[in-house]
């Protein structure tokens, strides 16, 4: 397949870059170039800003799948819909298990069903209050604009090489050195990590 990442040099993306070439597809990314550089060097690169709304790379060329993985505010998805539109297949959002309504659901009982949160259309700072509602708003329009050919994924912690955040690995390290850890939360309460 043609296969275009929006990001992939970073962490998620990379690891699906890295996957698809594995398993011979054609891929491109599309990104402002600052982060991984010097990864994929066979990999053609379209530069752009999505954070400026510069997608003028993106007006040549058709792709199978389009996998965004750095689409963090409504606008972002509805300009790439513009730039994208008729020269697409199936259009794969990579969103967060964090657009759940933690409140309304059942104890540890979450599943696709559990309702969301309101998305958020007043503002794109993203903070963690914003970041779940914001991925809402991204996910109503990925689904109103591709349609049947959407695609979205609501991964929760995410763990492996390049991590940024270290939300999990820390805790491996720590509980490998031993002793006494103090620990968030119940003990028996249940834990999903994701392997990128």
């Amino acid at each position: 397949m043609e296969i275009l990442v929006l990001g992939g040099t970073s962490f998620v993306g990379r690891a699906i870059v890295e996957r698809a070439l594995e398993l011979g597809h054609e891929v491109t990314l599309y990104s402002r170039g600052q982060t991984g550089a010097e990864l994929f060097p066979s990999v053609p690169r379209l530069l752009g800003d999505r954070t400026t709304g510069d997608y003028a790379s993106l007006q040549q060329g058709r792709f199978d799948a389009v996998v965004d993985v750095s689409g963090y505010v409504p606008r972002h998805v509805q300009q790439a819909h513009e730039a994208l539109a008729g020269r697409a297949g199936r259009y794969l959002f990579i969103s967060t298990g964090s657009v759940y309504d933690r409140s309304l659901a059942a104890g540890d009982g979450m599943t696709e069903d559990t309702p969301r949160l309101t998305p958020e259309r007043g503002t794109e700072e993203i903070t963690g209050e914003t970041y779940g509602p914001l991925k809402v708003a991204c996910e109503d329009d990925v689904l109103a604009l591709w349609g049947d050919a959407a695609t979205i994924v609501r991964p929760g912690i995410v763990a492996g090489p390049w991590d940024p955040t270290d939300r999990f690995t820390w805790w491996v390290r720590r509980a490998a050195r031993g002793g006494r850890v103090a620990l968030p939360g119940r003990p028996d309460q249940p834990v999903q990590v994701v392997d990128s």
